[in-house]
């Protein structure tokens, strides 16, 4: 479904709009309630006044609106936005850009925000992680083993989350990180995580997101 250069008022409900596109709309004062817009685009749209309430938006985006007064279930977007902005962010230099960025996207199933040729932006819903490229002068200094020697000797550890630790194993063994042995892995804040590394050797801790409130055992 594409919506494009339209100046009306919309009252939308019970109604599956996912993956549709506005384009150069004024939605202006619109309402959408129980809507499924899941993956929909929002580009260079007026959606000032607009209220949606118990609608999917998981994986839509919005580019270049307006979003004045905007309200989501009694939140002002602006407020949304600016949690979305403050997001934690972590930088990490790589010598080899393209397999760092294969090994973050597939183990821990971030998306990319932003590319170039010299940096890219990971994100999942709460943080960003910026992988950028040592200077060729650099990296050319720099020698990664294989299998790659793991860094213990800094105080920053990345803690990022995986769906399943055993899945995450198998997938960054193939990527040229490594997750511990499963007899290494261990209970932290109701979450059970195990140490391992990425395909340069930087110390990762995988936490899976399936957290429970049980015993919370000491880090080893």
């Amino acid at each position: 479904m594409e919506i494009m250069n339209t100046r009306e008022t919309l009252d939308v409900r019970n109604a599956n709009l996912a993956k549709a596109r506005f384009d150069d709309v004024n939605l202006q004062g619109s309402s959408f309630t129980n809507v499924n817009l899941g993956g929909t685009r929002f580009d260079d749209v007026n959606l000032s006044g607009t209220r949606f309430a118990d609608v999917n938006l998981a994986g839509a985006t919005i580019q270049d609106a307006n979003l004045a007064g905007m309200i989501i279930n009694g939140v002002l977007v602006t407020d949304l936005l600016r949690a979305f902005r403050n997001r934690p962010q972590v930088v990490l230099y790589a010598k080899h850009l393209a397999t760092m960025l294969a090994f973050y996207q597939a183990v821990f199933l971030l998306k990319v925000e932003h590319a170039e040729a010299e940096h890219v932006v990971l994100a999942s819903s709460g943080s960003q992680l910026v992988i950028v490229q040592i200077p060729e002068s650099i990296a050319a200094t720099i020698h990664i083993a294989v299998p790659p020697v793991r860094r213990t000797d800094t105080p920053v550890k990345l803690v990022l989350d995986v769906e399943s630790l055993a899945t995450a194993r198998r997938i960054a063994l193939g990527l040229g990180g490594g997750v511990d042995a499963v007899e290494r892995e261990w209970v932290f804040q109701g979450c059970r995580v195990c140490d391992g590394h990425d395909p340069e050797g930087n110390v990762v801790q995988y936490r899976e997101m399936s957290c429970s409130t049980g015993e919370i055992e000491a880090t080893p």
